[in-house]
């Protein structure tokens, strides 16, 4: 059986002048790491280019954040970076905006996490307050299945199912190493896709399964005692992470009092924030069920999911679509209902995040962690494994054109892998291209393509 036994951790302060150990269940050791953390002004431009490229959801925003922090520029391991992606799917909330807040906590501390995570979502914040007010005529826009804006948000989304299909392959083989890490990831993977829809508490479920089969049976035994890998900076203290989610549960405790007897619109957004797993696909049918008929109307809420799936960024953003429509339609200022809006159902996650990062590292400290580390890691690779299908089944669905939309994706997946072209600039080509295909269909008689 396990031992509760503190294991050492690599300091952060030694990280990036020692050698790397060999990575998890034996997989190809990684190249140091950078030999410098980045800079916060270099945080919030490197996460705002991700807040303004990302198309396609969080299995996207995570392959971006894999390729580009991990792979190019070497913040973090390929471990810790799935350690932070584990900890994100064990919280309530957007978890690519999590993992996002929990990077720049590890390069800066509470400021990094601050301007790493604000980066990342201000694009999309700004775009979907816009689209608020314009709602109704976007809404005849988008309907049109030819229209330039759904074409280039097609052609865009497409890069993000090729940058999918290319983190899913490069975790498998750096982390899923050995049998028992492989049924973990695959058996977590077909969990996920025979279960349609998804409940809230399957991922922290699974991945909190996937800890303790590796706590008991470690795939290691008998190897040497690895090293973790280096954890950076945790921000806040762990009295402080303990206060942070002791007012959590205050918190989550007077929301559900409340919402008992007050059924306004703000108290949704909170209730949503608080209590969420699972991401997008299940806080907007929640919020549907409560908003509509009363304070928005149902075409215009579809309206608001259309978009915000065709934007950059988190579909949490579109909190700020319905928080700009409620507040125009009642008379309340719209910079406060925004705002108000967008942090009911953003923040508690947050908040979270910067409470779990000093909690977690805790953990780190003890032997039964360090077994079951691998396990972790693997189920959260196998949520990711398994988005590979939706977001394909998601592509063509949406695309009026599903063998161009397939080109994209394959072109794309060259272009990134074979090619190692700058992921942005591959996100502006295929919109070009998707906008070029919108102006010849618009010339072309019906039923001639």
């Amino acid at each position: 059986f396990f031992e509760l036994r503190r294991v050492p951790a690599t300091p952060p302060s030694a990280a990036r002048s020692q050698p790397r150990l060999p990575a998890m269940g034996g997989a190809t050791p990684e190249p140091l790491l950078a030999s410098e953390a980045p800079s916060v002004m270099g945080l919030l431009w490197h996460f705002f280019v991700m807040g303004t490229t990302a198309f396609g959801g969080p299995p996207v925003h995570l392959g971006m954040f894999q390729k580009r922090f991990v792979e190019e520029h070497k913040w973090l391991s390929t471990e810790r970076f799935m350690e932070l992606n584990a900890m994100a799917n064990c919280l309530p909330g957007p978890s690519s905006t999590q993992v996002a807040f929990a990077i720049g906590i590890t390069q800066q501390g509470v400021v990094g996490g601050l301007a790493s995570g604000f980066a990342f979502l201000l694009p999309g914040l700004i775009i979907m307050t816009g689209l608020g007010f314009g709602a109704h005529m976007m809404k005849e826009e988008v309907a049109k299945p030819n229209s330039a804006a759904n074409a280039v948000a097609i052609a865009c989304s497409a890069v993000g199912v090729a940058l999918v299909f290319s983190a899913v392959t490069g975790l498998v083989k750096k982390i899923v190493q050995g049998k028992l890490l492989g049924v973990i990831c695959f058996a977590s993977a077909a969990a996920c896709v025979v279960t349609s829809p998804q409940p809230p508490w399957l991922n922290p479920a699974l991945i909190l399964l996937g800890g303790a089969i590796c706590a008991v049976f470690p795939p290691n035994k008998g190897s040497k005692e690895q090293t973790l890998p280096a954890a950076g900076k945790i921000g806040c203290s762990w009295a402080a992470g303990v206060v942070i989610f002791i007012l959590y549960l205050l918190g989550a405790a007077w929301t559900i009092y409340d919402s008992a007897v007050d059924h306004g619109w703000l108290i949704a957004f909170l209730t949503a924030g608080m209590f969420v797993w699972g991401g997008g696909p299940v806080v907007l049918p929640m919020l549907m069920t409560v908003l509509t008929p009363t304070w928005i109307q149902k075409t215009i809420f579809l309206t608001g999911i259309a978009l915000a799936e065709m934007m950059p960024g988190p579909v949490f953003n579109m909190s700020a679509f319905l928080g700009v429509q409620i507040a125009l339609a009642n008379g309340f200022p719209w910079p406060a209902g925004t705002l108000l809006a967008w942090l009911g159902l953003v923040g508690p996650g947050v908040a979270l995040t910067f409470g779990a990062m000093p909690l977690w590292n805790q953990l780190r400290n003890f032997k039964a962690y360090n077994h079951a580390l691998p396990g972790l890691s693997a189920a959260a690779v196998g949520l990711l494994v398994s988005t590979v299908f939706a977001v394909f089944d998601a592509l063509d669905g949406r695309s009026p054109w599903p063998a161009g939309s397939r080109a994209i994706v394959l072109c794309s997946y060259a272009a990134i892998e074979m090619v190692k072209a700058n992921v942005p600039t591959v996100v502006l080509v295929a919109g070009l291209a998707g906008y070029l295909w919108s102006l010849v269909q618009s010339y072309q008689a019906p039923g001639e393509l």
